[in-house]
């Protein structure tokens, strides 16, 4: 728990945490619950019926590639709804979570060149790639800027990149209302808390997604898809769900149990509708 514990001192203190804190904490927080990514996002569903991992595979499927890389790839969700789409193409991941990438490994039918390593340092060569994908990944990465330019040097000319970003909601819902509460109970305890985002807050606009690839290096327009996933909770489905977050799920045990009855009292009149809203950002190169 200590490197959790040394980026959540600075957090919670008003302080930015140092890009190699943010790295350790991700990591610590992985070893903790492995597989916990996957394990919330596959309970949620569009309105067609698909998980967030069926639409990034669906829209790299549709390009055909003889060899796809998944950024971030944690226990291989994403890599085994390719293979699936994909049996013939080889597979490639990498992770910072050594954790992660043993849960990837034990995936039957997946053959996958599985990597511990960084997205902005690819172990790969130039142009490596047919297509590149990544699920929830790229606004976790404080050098965001160093690793879309790894994925155009390792995406070949023609190749397909497309990856998921959450979105901030058109409109207030029952989750916002709810984490906005419990941000509320965090500030209490901590007077100088504030949410903090890891990634570049450029990922959240249509706008700074297009320049960050352009700095990249991609020169084609990219082409945005808004939905939403979602699911209805018991409180402690909606706790999992809720503690499987970063920060939230970080705290000292006695802000946690708080935490914890809040979010149940949420769900006590009955089940609470869960929506996340996502964007799936797709370019050529």
């Amino acid at each position: 728990m200590y490197r959790e514990r040394t980026f959540m001192d600075a957090i919670l203190h008003g302080i930015a945490p140092t890009n190699e804190q943010i790295a350790a904490y991700l990591n610590a927080f992985h070893r903790r619950m492995p597989g916990i990514t996957s394990e919330i996002m596959l309970g949620l569903r569009t309105n067609d019926g698909r998980t967030s991992y069926d639409v990034v595979a669906d829209r790299i499927a549709g390009a055909q590639p003889s060899n796809v890389l998944d950024i971030g790839c944690g226990d291989g969700e994403l890599l085994a709804a390719m293979h699936a789409r994909l049996p013939a193409a080889a597979l490639a991941g990498i992770d910072l979570s050594a954790d992660e990438l043993a849960l990837a490994a034990m995936r039957a039918g997946c053959e996958a060149d599985l990597r511990l390593a960084s997205a902005a340092a690819l172990p790969f060569p130039d142009a490596a790639f047919a297509a590149v994908a990544a699920h929830l990944v790229f606004m976790l990465i404080p050098q965001v800027d160093a690793a879309l330019r790894e994925v155009y040097r390792v995406l070949a000319p023609g190749g397909t990149f497309a990856f998921l970003l959450p979105r901030p909601p058109k409109q207030q819902s029952n989750l916002t209302t709810l984490l906005g509460t419990l941000t509320h109970k965090v500030t209490i305890r901590y007077p100088d808390f504030t949410p903090f985002a890891i990634g570049d807050r450029a990922l959240f606009e249509r706008f700074g997604i297009a320049d960050l690839l352009v700095g990249a290096g991609f020169t084609a327009l990219p082409s945005f898809d808004d939905f939403e996933v979602h699911a209805t909770f018991d409180g402690e489905t909606l706790w999992k769900a809720i503690s499987g977050r970063y920060v939230l799920g970080s705290l000292d045990d006695e802000l946690t149990g708080e935490l914890r009855s809040i979010v149940h009292s949420a769900a006590a009149n009955g089940p609470f509708e869960y929506r996340e809203s996502l964007r799936l950002v797709a370019i050529v190169r």
